[in-house]
């Protein structure tokens, strides 16, 4: 059986470059506002990948289930960030990215009010 599943996150890569390439017929805000959305959102992948998909402030405690109990197990988590060099060049990119756009963000807010 054919289990194939559409990965969204290709819309938002086509969304993102059409924007780019219309960016000076559309209003700032719109530009602005998708440029630091899509940043924002890379910055927050990239802290998913590294910290290791857990949620800030979940890390400290592992539910297991036994018999049909759930049991809260306080201790480190399951997961660290990545531990090897080849497995922090992902992270590394999609953080990178994310800064750059959010700078390019506050370059066309910076414009906008001619600073």
């Amino acid at each position: 059986m054919d289990r194939r599943q559409f990965d969204w996150r290709w819309l938002i890569l086509i969304a993102l470059i059409a924007l780019l390439v219309n960016a000076r017929t559309l209003p700032w805000p719109v530009v602005a506002l998708a440029l630091g959305g899509t940043g924002s959102w890379l910055l927050w992948q990239a802290w998913l990948l590294w910290s290791g998909g857990g949620r800030l402030g979940s890390g400290s405690r592992r539910v297991t289930y036994w018999r049909g109990r759930r049991i809260e197990q306080v201790g480190p988590p399951r997961r660290f960030g990545p531990a090897t060099w080849v497995a922090v060049v992902p992270v590394a990119l999609v953080a990178l990215l994310g800064v750059v756009l959010l700078l390019a963000a506050l370059v066309v807010l910076l414009r906008a009010f001619n600073l």
